[in-house]
């Protein structure tokens, strides 16, 4: 886990949640022009002003699984041969980058996924993308506090965002909402809980309870948001074959749900509130902080 935090202008901030391409050279397996129609839209608020970011879920490129570059390191292969299976791997990274050009410097973080290649040097396809991206790399798993300041002479309000990968397989729409369910009783302090893996789009607001006892006794609510990030890697793709023969991929030959193609989008927007008689102007801080997926 990496840890970071980050200070924004005080506008309204629109976080898009991008991963799980799983790209193999194949553009009928991937939705790419959803992927670039995404990108387009969410550039749209930062023409009205808004701040744009977004954050990497991983699983971009669809190369080595665990299993397999545990094999590729005991295989004992010639240099050469290496070497090609690290230029593969790299001319698939540059054309994600291709795709997610537009957004270069407006990444909060990226972490990494299940499938990505490590390459000679001891760096992985992941890590290279986010050099090109001029991303912060944050591994498995990154907690990042993004603050708003209005003033120097204010205090920083926060949002606080985990976000992670993830793993498993279950196939009901709730199950990736259940897995950061579990993980939002860990961390009371954090605001947003978001994992990929599982292409499933989805997200639910929660309310968390808490008992207070200074100055007076009663209780304080916190809103925590769980989100399901989504994908580009289509499951059922029409004439797939392998070969020769009429074959779909791995999500179709073990009957997996179809993915959701596309990204969320977590909303968050710095307010002022100003109470009491003119002459006082007092003034309280507050975020809005919404989804849509």
């Amino acid at each position: 886990m990496k840890q970071d935090s980050v200070t924004l202008p005080w506008k309204p901030l629109h976080v898009w949640f991008i991963g799980d391409l799983q790209w193999h050279g194949d553009p009928d397996s991937v939705a790419v022009d959803h992927l670039k129609r995404t990108i387009a839209h969410a550039l749209e608020d930062e023409a009205r002003g808004h701040t744009v970011r977004f954050i990497g879920m991983g699983d971009y490129i669809d190369f080595a699984s665990p299993s397999n570059r545990s094999r590729l390191k005991s295989a004992d292969l010639y240099d050469t041969a290496m070497s090609v299976i690290d230029q593969k791997a790299l001319a698939l990274t540059r054309e994600v980058y291709g795709f997610l050009k537009p957004t270069k410097g407006k990444w909060l973080g990226m972490v990494e996924g299940h499938h990505f290649h490590e390459l000679k040097d001891g760096t992985t396809t992941d890590m290279r993308l986010c050099e090109m991206l001029d991303a912060e790399f944050f591994g498995t798993t990154g907690l990042l506090k993004v603050q708003f300041q209005r003033t120097t002479a204010t205090p920083r309000i926060s949002v606080v965002i985990w976000f992670a990968h993830g793993t498993g397989n279950g196939q009901t729409g709730y199950y990736p909402l259940g897995r950061l369910e579990k993980k939002s009783a860990e961390w009371e302090q954090v605001d947003v809980f978001a994992m990929g893996h599982t292409t499933k789009m989805a997200h639910e607001f929660q309310n968390k309870v808490y008992p207070r006892w200074a100055p007076t006794m009663d209780q304080a609510h916190r809103k925590v948001i769980l989100i399901g990030t989504g994908g580009y890697s289509k499951t059922y793709v029409l004439g797939a074959t392998q070969g020769r023969v009429p074959r779909g991929g791995y999500a179709e030959q073990r009957m997996l749900n179809a993915a959701i193609i596309g990204s969320p989008v977590l909303h968050v927007r710095p307010m002022t509130h100003r109470y009491g008689p003119r002459k006082e102007n007092k003034t309280t801080l507050s975020l809005e902080i919404t989804a849509e997926a």
